[in-house]
């Protein structure tokens, strides 16, 4: 299996190449490749990159009506459209979505408990960064052993006190979170653990 690390300089390298093709008319593109181990990676044009989890990402989206008619446009409640559902390879791979990063900020996946019906997450944080952060929100998007996504949350992962920088995330830490306890998660469909973690927004001092 490929190391983070290697991942990351194949991206790079791939995304550079890439980079220097496109003329400035072109400057927001993004491209797609698959990695030896058989996932597929979005490479974003400021030198960003984030897995393609979604086996069927475009038909959560409805679109809206191209002109305005006489007759009114019906459209299927959110209800009847289709749960967004992950790609094969990552339920085969799924340790690949239970860490992410984002400007030197590293979360993972520390430990999943259960309590009765509810679900028990603790979760590592470290940083290479120089900033010091103070807030760091986590998207934690759950999928049943099918891969069809059942739910989500955000979840403020880190979160200082005010004026104590004891408590901020700090370049080479290692920080444990608290224990978020999740509801509507069925035990009995969830033996895969499949879950996808995204950083969302990150506040410094």
């Amino acid at each position: 299996m490929h190391k983070p690390q290697q991942i990351t300089r194949t991206l790079i390298i791939i995304a550079t190449a890439y980079l220097l093709t496109l003329t400035s008319a072109f400057a927001a593109q993004i491209a797609e490749v698959t990695l030896d181990n058989g996932a597929k990676v979005k490479l974003n044009d400021d030198f960003t990159w984030e897995y393609v989890i979604l086996d069927n990402p475009n038909e959560t989206v409805q679109k809206p009506a191209q002109a305005i008619t006489a007759k009114p446009v019906k459209t299927a409640p959110p209800s009847a459209l289709p749960a967004p559902k992950l790609n094969p390879q990552f339920i085969k791979q799924s340790e690949l979505l239970k860490s992410t990063a984002k400007d030197g900020v590293k979360v993972s996946i520390l430990d999943t408990k259960w309590d009765d019906d509810k679900l028990g997450l603790q979760f590592e944080l470290t940083s290479n960064s120089n900033k010091h952060y103070v807030l760091v929100k986590l998207e934690t998007l759950f999928y049943n052993d099918d891969g069809l996504q059942i739910k989500s949350d955000n979840l403020n992962v880190w979160q200082a006190t005010f004026r104590l920088p004891d408590t901020y995330l700090r370049k080479n830490e290692i920080r444990k979170s608290r224990i978020f306890w999740i509801d509507g998660i069925n035990k009995a469909h969830w033996k895969k653990e499949l879950m996808s973690l995204k950083i969302t927004e990150l506040e410094s001092r």
